[in-house]
């Protein structure tokens, strides 16, 4: 391969898709993808993927990574370095501030791809349009508002702005990534999902518009990363078939624990591969190809382990000593409040259990604990030893890691009390408690008057030491209670860097703007490391067949 595959990253958020595929290297040590765009409207999140792809910069350099880090210790901007400006104008180039959907957004990336768009060579585009109209939480709040009206919300057509790229500039190869409810979604009576796929399969009916390098008004097929026998369209004996069914449709979800990320996260990706290359080849040798393979799950309790440990903050008047001392009246109240109160969902021993470790907790509370900041380091002993930790460690070869965005919540008493409850509760019980059913003290209820009701079942969630995590969400950013940190010596809600870390995100990844954007970008991201092992499947089928491209290329 003499030169990287360009990629091209639509709606890249903070840039989990793209981190992945330029994440891999061929045995040369060399990029098997680079990207020469992507796009993002929200302002944080584009200052979060332009010091990225200035990192992928650097890292290409002569001068070293100390710069980067320098610039995170509260040193100059990079943009400000006389020696970097250049890498810096370049990373700008790359990271583009637009919002599709407007007149525009469309000249200026159609400037940029006309440009730089290597057309007669392969190249992929990447990302996934905004989910917010297809998410099941979505539409309930859509439900809820009586003047919504499907067929004017801009959101569900969004992916079409994705679709015109792959009309005007046919890649090689689209990934396209999605929430699980988009499979249900209904614009009127018609299932959005169907449509995307069949408008995906033939864009040139589409959008009516001429494709441009050698795959010219070309189709697509479009695959599963899950299931060899799911594909679009689908074939039988010779003929098409054009329907799939709603069984086959699911077969698109990812499911990342299933593939090493440390989280249950589960998502639909659609793998679209220009015909042009799939003809010759046999579909279900193809298909085989393209599924990720099966590994074992990779828990929270490994993702979380080696980050520094920090104390929740208080909402009100925050000290070492004013936290320290609430810790020690608090478990113990909760402790005695549970001896005096038995349960009908756990058994009494496990009860017993259960205050008997909060009244540990109040006797000693762990002292010496920071809240963490922006930027902190530590003295690391110990080597990473697996692939994940070589995947977090990223640029961090020597003893001193750098922690980013490692910074606690403050958080009301009356939340740090359930905190500490819900996190022995799932130590011991080894499950997150559920409502009422298991929050079922007095002192523990939250002042709704629907608490008692069912509908806030899931408010308290831990994240449990020996399980994936559930899926991080942008919701992370509104209390964290949904997040609780399963150490209850620490009692407090899941920092950026850990979310970020259940994300797969490497521990060098900065994350730029205030911590709710913050959580917000890590919240709506694809894994990386989810990314790379896609990466790598798209990386060897291009690599295979790079042969008859270039003959193809020739010819054109």
């Amino acid at each position: 391969m003499s030169k990287p595959i360009q990629i091209v990253d639509l709606f890249a958020g903070p840039g989990g898709l793209g981190e992945g595929f330029n994440s891999l290297r061929d045995t040369k040590g060399r990029r098997v993808f680079k990207t020469l765009v992507s796009v993002e409207k929200e302002a944080s999140a584009h200052r979060t993927l332009t010091l990225r792809a200035f990192y992928r910069l650097l890292q290409d350099s002569n001068f070293g990574m100390e710069p980067y880090f320098e610039y995170l210790r509260g040193g100059e901007h990079p943009s400000e370095v006389s020696e970097l400006k250049q890498l810096w104008e370049e990373a700008v180039k790359e990271a583009l501030r637009l919002e599709l959907g407007g007149e525009a957004g469309h000249k200026e990336l159609d400037k940029r791809l006309d440009r730089h768009l290597d057309i007669r060579s392969d190249w992929v585009l990447i990302g996934g349009p905004p989910c917010q109209a297809y998410s099941v939480v979505g539409r309930v709040r859509n439900r809820g508002n009586k003047d919504y009206v499907p067929e004017e919300d801009k959101r569900h057509f969004l992916y079409r702005e994705y679709l015109d790229v792959i009309a005007r500039y046919r890649p090689s190869v689209f990934i396209m990534e999605n929430v699980k409810g988009i499979l249900t979604s209904k614009v009127g009576k018609e299932r959005i999902f169907r449509k995307i796929l069949e408008d995906l399969e033939d864009p040139t009916a589409a959008t009516n518009m001429k494709g441009k390098g050698v795959g010219e008004n070309q189709k697509y097929t479009i695959f599963s990363l899950s299931e060899p026998c799911v594909y679009y369209t689908k074939q039988a004996g010779g003929r098409i078939i054009e329907e799939l069914s709603d069984e086959e449709l699911s077969g698109f979800v990812v499911k990342s624990e299933q593939h090493g990320i440390p989280q249950a996260r589960h998502r639909v990706i659609l793998v679209g591969v220009r015909n042009d290359i799939v003809d010759g080849q046999r579909i279900s040798n193809l298909a085989r190809s393209l599924c990720l393979e099966k590994e074992d799950g990779v828990s929270s309790g490994s993702a979380l382990f080696g980050i520094p440990q920090l104390r929740s903050g208080l909402s009100r008047n925050d000290s070492d000593e004013a936290w320290y001392e609430a810790i020690k009246r608090l478990s113990a109240k909760v402790a005695n409040e549970l001896i005096a109160t038995k349960s009908e969902s756990i058994t009494d021993e496990e009860r017993r259990e259960i205050a008997h470790k909060l009244m540990l907790i109040s006797r000693n509370p762990k002292k010496g604990l920071k809240r963490g900041g922006r930027y902190d380091s530590a003295y690391v002993t110990i080597k990473p030893s697996t692939e994940l930790e070589e995947w977090y460690a990223g640029e961090q070869k020597g003893i001193v890691r750098h922690w980013l965005n490692h910074e606690t919540k403050g958080h009301m008493e009356e939340d740090l009390a359930r905190y500490l409850y819900c996190s022995v509760f799932a130590e011991v019980v080894q499950r997150s408690p559920i409502g009422i059913k298991d929050i079922y003290l007095d002192s523990l209820a939250p002042m709704h008057a629907n608490w008692k009701s069912g509908k806030f079942a899931d408010r308290f969630k831990v994240v449990l030491d020996g399980a994936p995590s559930k899926t991080i969400t942008s919701h992370i950013s509104k209390d964290g209670h949904y997040y609780i940190h399963p150490d209850p010596y620490q009692c407090r809600s899941l920092t950026v860097r850990e979310a970020a870390r259940i994300q797969t995100f490497p521990d060098d990844y900065y994350f730029e703007g205030n911590r709710t954007e913050q959580y917000v970008q890590v919240g709506n991201a694809v894994p990386p490391l989810l990314a790379a092992k896609i990466a790598d499947k798209v990386g060897s089928l291009l690599n295979r067949l790079g042969s008859i491209y270039e003959e193809k290329s020739k010819r054109a």
